[in-house]
């Protein structure tokens, strides 16, 4: 596992507006957009893995019952 800072990777800024106290909060949608693509991704590797081990793992249960 990697670590990762989200808040770098989003651009995440917050303003602080001394004159009128309204707090402004801002990310980088292109970025959040591109980490849940990755995200994404990797989990349909998962998947696919996944679905690989459980057929190999039936095949191998279905020669041991032979």
């Amino acid at each position: 596992m990697t670590n990762r800072n989200f808040t770098q990777e989003l651009l995440y800024t917050n303003y602080a507006d001394m004159e009128n106290g309204d707090d402004v909060e801002s990310i980088d949608y292109r970025s959040l957009i591109h980490i849940m693509t990755e995200m994404m991704t990797r989990i349909e590797q998962l998947e696919k893995v996944n679905k690989e081990k459980l057929t190999l793992l039936k095949l191998v249960e279905e020669q041991q019952n032979d």
